[in-house]
């Protein structure tokens, strides 16, 4: 169970980051410039988030295995399908298809480990984020070789391949803790106790600190790069930045999360944003790219911990009868993060010829949602 929903997290997360590689060659060989090269990826995160909300409910409802089994086929074939496009619309969609199918690829899986690992939820959590990390770590490293030989094109081909050829077997293969927590509701009961959660003050407190996280570790992700050139590094160091947020978040997944189990879920959170903060506060000051390096290590650890402890929170707050939901939910709310940070840190940057402002800006969220974290008292329901 545990190799399946590790499997499907590193290529999802895989042929996420794997864009960001592609989208040059794409570029020249389609006629796009950075913006249109931009609404193709949004296609894919649109898609994504709004799935998730449908996905999270299904899951609560329905064999979760056979909910992950639907929707992997259209993972695999929009992923293909990039590697056919001619123009920029039949990206968009290709790359939309593939973010609909991307949506298990971590609501159900969280639910999952969950289920399986009821007693060491941190923990096993930890270990699911290193597939996500490992993904685009290894896809990464993996793409820059492989393109001069099969083009921007074979390359997609290939990853829609692997993603059919591994994934869909490897599920199908699965066993334990696929069946709905409780089988016996009716979808409308179902509907009935998510409009109850609606009306939590701890459902909307946690989104929203959910959604400020997002927003910090995306401004990070987006940026540090370019940051890295702005500081004079070359385009190496600026490359070999993103890769330390990855692999130094198989620390932060392995190691907060862990100890949420033994200390809190609050507490971990506020540990992890806390660090998130701090490094983004850091990378605001960095004045040379060895500085930003350093700061970024902080960023990294928290990038590591940040999604699994928030998964962790929502059964800690709701058990497992409406935790998909909840989840979908939260993603949906995290996405809006997403979605934001690059923009609105570009206006910023484009506004003062720098990267300071928008790196304070990300840290004062990360803090802001270390404030709304604290506000949040799980109440640890085991599911019945």
């Amino acid at each position: 169970m545990l190799a399946s929903a590790m499997s499907i997290a590193f290529m999802a997360y895989g042929v996420r980051y794997a864009y960001g590689i592609l989208m040059p060659e794409m570029m020249r060989s389609l006629g796009l410039n950075d913006a249109l090269a931009g609404l193709i990826y949004s296609s894919f995160l649109g898609t994504y988030i709004a799935a998730s909300l449908v996905v999270g409910f299904l899951v609560d409802v329905r064999d979760l295995k056979h909910v992950i089994l639907y929707f992997l086929p259209l993972f695999a074939a929009g992923t293909g399908a990039m590697g056919l496009a001619s123009s920029l619309w039949e990206a968009a969609l290709s790359f939309g298809v593939a973010g609909v199918g991307a949506a298990v690829g971590w609501t159900p899986l969280v639910i999952w480990v969950q289920r399986a690992y009821p007693e060491r939820r941190g923990t096993y959590l930890g270990v699911l984020q290193v597939g996500c990390n490992l993904g685009f770590g290894t896809l990464g490293l993996l793409l820059p070789g492989v393109l001069p030989a099969v083009g921007w094109r074979g390359a997609w081909m290939l990853l829609g391949a692997a993603s059919a050829l591994w994934l869909i077997p490897v599920t199908a293969a699965a066993r334990g803790a696929t069946a709905p927590e409780r089988p016996d509701a009716s979808f409308r009961r179902y509907l009935s106790d998510f409009r109850s959660v609606l009306g939590d003050n701890s459902f909307w407190i946690g989104g929203i600190s959910y959604l400020l996280a997002s927003y910090a570790i995306m401004t990070s992700l987006s940026f540090s790069a370019d940051y890295a050139k702005y500081l004079g590094a070359g385009e190496a160091a600026g490359g070999a930045l993103f890769s330390l947020i990855g692999f130094v978040g198989i620390v932060g997944a392995l190691g907060v999360p862990t100890l949420s189990d033994r200390l809190g879920r609050r507490t971990g959170l506020l540990i992890n944003n806390s660090l998130m903060a701090m490094g983004l506060a850091g990378s605001a000051l960095a004045g040379t790219y060895h500085a930003l390096a350093a700061w970024t290590l902080a960023v990294g650890v928290s990038y590591g911990g940040v999604w699994v402890l928030y998964a962790a929170l929502v059964r800690d707050l709701y058990g497992g009868r409406v935790a998909g939901g909840v989840m979908g939910a939260w993603t949906l709310l995290g996405g809006m993060g997403l979605l934001l940070a690059p923009p609105l840190g570009g206006l910023m940057v484009d506004a003062s010829g720098s990267y300071t402002i928008a790196y304070l800006v990300a840290a004062v969220t990360a803090a802001l949602s270390l404030a709304f974290a604290a506000l949040v008292h799980p109440r640890d329901r085991r599911p019945a």
